[in-house]
């Protein structure tokens, strides 16, 4: 009897020991993909701008995140912010860019300003 009184306190340690080690696991796991990353862009296409919003002075800054895959390529956007119009300017452009290589994926913020009476 002695003995399993003895033994709980050091098997629920070894359960909150494995539990924390697996909740940091995951905390990190969680927070690399969650992190957005700089990879400096290596090949950059300029948004087109809307010819009619231009013209109508309508402007707005564009915010996308970006999913780069290990060869550099843009693999997904999500868009975070802007004038839908403009964000799909922004996006059509973006497709196109290509990253320095790395060894995994990563995830990127990108900001894309219209200003439309710039040339």
């Amino acid at each position: 009897m002695l003995e399993a009184k003895l033994s709980h306190p050091v098997r629920s340690a070894g359960r909150a020991c494995i539990g924390a080690i697996l909740a940091t696991l995951l905390f990190s796991t969680l927070l690399a993909q969650t992190t957005p990353t700089v990879r400096k862009v290596v090949y950059k296409v300029p948004p087109k701008y809307p010819r009619e919003l231009k013209q109508n002075e309508i402007g707005g800054i564009v915010r996308l995140s970006v999913s780069v895959s290990p060869n550099g390529s843009v693999a997904k956007i999500t868009p975070i912010g802007g004038n839908p119009v403009l964000v799909d300017a922004a996006t059509q452009a973006v497709k196109q860019w290509k990253y320095v290589p790395a060894d995994r994926s990563t995830t990127t913020e990108v900001q894309l300003d219209f200003i439309p009476n710039q040339h």
